[in-house]
């Protein structure tokens, strides 16, 4: 049960966990800060450089480098910054709800099972990467660290319930060139727009497969950029496409290749750009928390040492990139209590 002082400490780093921007590509503020303040609580933090001002956070009790209990989530958050501020029920800023609440239910959940004795060296540790919100680059170079936990626990706002897994990701870039005119004398020119819209028209057209598991795959048009102005005929065409995937992404590739196969490629010239892949991923699970599968993606697959992996935290995925993103003080008191039972649990079984 976590104690009314325990949870102050809980929303006071919580706090200054928001009150610092760490936009991806911006993040060593904040990870200067978690330095800081592991070592106050007597980890021993290591930072693992990923480009010049951007740093990986590991830190363990002693000299247990490699625990068998990974807590692990990002500390970048999407742009713009937005300052913390709170009310009587809940906290809201940036980072509040993804993923500064789960950072800092973690933490507190390790110093709350460090006082009552239920863990010692090579135990528990924590992960705190960066990029995650862009290109999960913090995640990837973890591999180099040697770690092999036997169980990674992967914090995003998950409504304080238990991931199954979580869908694949597919994002490509597709671009059309079409050779500009007057728009009074269309037939001297080539509408990139015109083939764009009807190569869209048969992308959003398409059977998207389903999984009893991981439920449907959904396509997304996020981006659309072309022409130069309304009176000429436009030369260029964009657009960003992302699908969030049920079943692999091979599947989802080969439907579009149909749609736009190499041949039409060529003749209209289209070029397409695989922005990111990655697969879909079950996750581990314990006994007695709600259980779903979520939509969004992870860092998980970028990890590639950990024996299981598990997803849990507070807060809502719903609001986590909006303007008005905010956890409930009590769902993230809560979460401390709810990552510590994880990791018992996780103790017992692999007893």
């Amino acid at each position: 049960m976590t104690t009314p002082e325990s949870a102050q400490e809980l929303l006071a780093f919580h706090k200054g966990l928001v009150s610092i921007s760490c936009i991806t590509e911006n993040e060593s503020p904040c990870t200067q800060y978690l330095h800081s303040h592991l070592t106050k609580l007597g980890y021993t933090v290591e930072l693992q450089t990923i480009s010049p001002g951007r740093e990986n956070v590991l830190a363990y009790l002693g000299k247990g480098r490699n625990p068998r209990v990974l807590f692990n989530t990002h500390i970048d958050v999407v742009p713009p910054y937005i300052e913390y501020r709170e009310d009587e029920e809940n906290v809201y800023g940036r980072g509040s709800s993804d993923a500064k609440g789960c950072m800092a239910a973690q933490v507190q959940a390790v110093e709350e099972l460090r006082r009552e004795g239920l863990v010692k060296e090579g135990d528990v540790g924590f992960l705190f990467v960066v990029g995650e919100e862009v290109d999960h680059i913090g995640m990837v170079k973890a591999n180099d660290l040697g770690l092999t936990p036997d169980y990674l626990i992967v914090g995003e706002p998950t409504e304080s319930r238990l991931a199954l897994g979580h869908k694949g990701v597919l994002r490509l870039n597709i671009s059309i060139e079409g050779k500009a005119a007057h728009s009074g004398y269309p037939e001297l020119g080539v509408s990139a727009n015109d083939k764009m819209i009807d190569l869209l028209y048969k992308l959003k057209s398409l059977k998207l497969p389903e999984d009893p598991y991981f439920g449907k795959t959904t396509m997304n048009i996020g981006t659309i950029q072309g022409g130069l102005a309304a009176n000429i005929v436009p030369a260029f065409s964009k657009t960003g496409i992302s699908f969030r995937i049920a079943t692999s992404t091979k599947e989802v590739l080969d439907l579009v290749e149909q749609v736009i196969p190499h041949e039409l490629q060529i003749k209209d010239k289209i070029s397409i750009e695989r922005v990111t892949c990655w697969e879909r991923v079950r996750c581990h699970s314990v006994p007695g928390f709600e259980t779903f599968v979520a939509n969004y993606f992870t860092d998980i697959p970028s990890f590639t040492s950990a024996k299981h992996s598990l997803l849990y935290g507070p807060g809502s995925i719903l609001c986590a990139h909006a303007p008005h993103e905010y956890i409930s003080k009590k769902e993230l008191i809560a979460a401390v209590g709810s990552y510590k039972d994880i990791v018992l649990k996780l103790f017992a079984e692999s007893q």
